[in-house]
């Protein structure tokens, strides 16, 4: 199920992003500045914020997934789709469960000693809660899995292609900081650009619809 690619793949998901971009960027934009300011103010409701904004935020980018998934098949994408995940009854457990688990990070991490022990364990933490989240939205979304199972495979997928995940966030971090310079404007583009990346990564590593396919691709393997 897991496909191991070259460390050149990870500039590949930045051009299935733009393929993303020039298909739906003002769409795109639209969705991430809307899910952004829900999280805002989400973030202020007292006691519930730490533990409503990374639910809903899942919920949301999870509806932003679905509709780029949609794109690379065919279907035009809709600023509806945004909120298609609330509405599907059958994930909304394991979608929640992922979303909680960067959450226990951050308790884990709050307990943890001052220091320079502490700083390494928090990165410890930092990364492996990276890799056990990255692509389990997508699994549970398009593979049907259980939460376990889809953190599980999540984790696989990133160790097992290191070298590209790796050189992919590394471009990432480097475009944010780009797109920062001209008064933040350059993020218009570079959010939709990531969405679109972050969807191809999954999708070419676990054998999904490309936004982007290096060549003729045949049909997906069926939901496991």
């Amino acid at each position: 199920m897991i496909k191991t690619v070259d460390p050149g793949a990870g500039i590949n998901w930045l051009q299935g992003g733009w393929a993303a971009f020039k298909a739906g960027g003002p769409l795109l934009i639209g969705m991430a500045f809307t899910t952004l300011f829900i999280l805002v103010v989400l973030a202020y409701v007292p006691w519930l914020g730490h533990i409503l904004v990374p639910v809903v935020g899942t919920f949301l980018y999870a509806g932003m997934l679905r509709s780029l998934r949609g794109q690379a098949s065919g279907r035009e994408m809709q600023f509806d789709d945004l909120w298609s995940a609330f509405a599907d009854q059958d994930k909304m457990v394991h979608l929640a469960i992922v979303a909680l688990v960067p959450t226990l990070g951050s308790i884990l991490r709050a307990m943890l000693a001052h220091g320079f022990v502490g700083w390494v364990l928090g990165s410890l933490i930092t990364i492996t809660v990276l890799a056990l989240v990255y692509f389990a939205v997508p699994l549970v979304m398009f593979r049907n899995q259980e939460a376990p199972v889809a953190l599980q495979f999540s984790l696989k997928g990133v160790l097992t292609n290191l070298p590209a995940v790796i050189v992919f966030w590394i471009a990432c971090i480097v475009l944010t900081a780009l797109a920062i310079v001209p008064v933040g404007l350059g993020l218009l583009v570079l959010v939709p650009v990531l969405l679109g990346a972050a969807y191809e990564a999954y999708a070419e590593i676990y054998g999904d619809i490309e936004l982007v396919p290096e060549a003729a691709s045949e049909p997906p393997p069926p939901p496991m």
